[in-house]
């Protein structure tokens, strides 16, 4: 019989997340894997939950290289980040979505979305969120002119030989 034990990382993330709902700062998306062609446009929502008076929020979307290594997704010709928020009473709810524009393979990876209240530093995180992007079978095949043309050829072929018949 097998006995696993969590490790370590699971337990700063599960502590991490812990503290952060315990300051009134939650993030939250799907969790599920995201499978898409590349060429397409994709969009993940953040949802950061609130308290108005506890918390002034910065957040960021991030792809995650590592345990370690971390990069801010700012390229605006390949992403689109867009803020939205509503306040219900003294709940703020901010969605944060992040939009590929037209993914490629390159954008395979992992992807985090965080939050760092700033008057009180508290920082939240969501889990890491996998990408795969999957190779378009398509990419590089050119639809054929000849279909259309030979459509019009046809037409003017048979209309040529019935006006040579009628007129012979």
């Amino acid at each position: 019989m097998q006995i696993s034990y969590p490790t370590s990382a699971f337990l700063i993330a599960f502590l991490c997340s812990l503290l952060s709902s315990l300051s009134g700062l939650i993030v939250r998306y799907p969790r599920e894997p995201v499978e898409e062609m590349e060429g397409r446009v994709l969009s993940f929502k953040c949802r950061l939950e609130y308290k108005t008076e506890d918390c002034d929020i910065s957040a960021k979307w991030w792809r995650v290289e590592s345990d370690a290594i971390s990069e801010p997704i700012t390229d605006p010709n390949r992403f689109l980040i867009t803020v939205n928020e509503t306040k219900i009473d003294e709940q703020r709810h901010r969605d944060i979505v992040l939009t590929f524009n037209s993914l490629s393979i390159a954008d395979r990876g992992s992807y985090q979305c965080t939050a760092k209240c700033l008057n009180t530093e508290t920082v939240a995180k969501g889990h890491v969120l996998n990408l795969n992007v999957k190779a378009d079978p398509h990419k590089g095949l050119k639809a054929s002119a000849w279909s259309g043309k030979l459509k019009t050829d046809v037409t003017v072929l048979v209309l040529s030989i019935m006006l040579f018949v009628w007129y012979n």
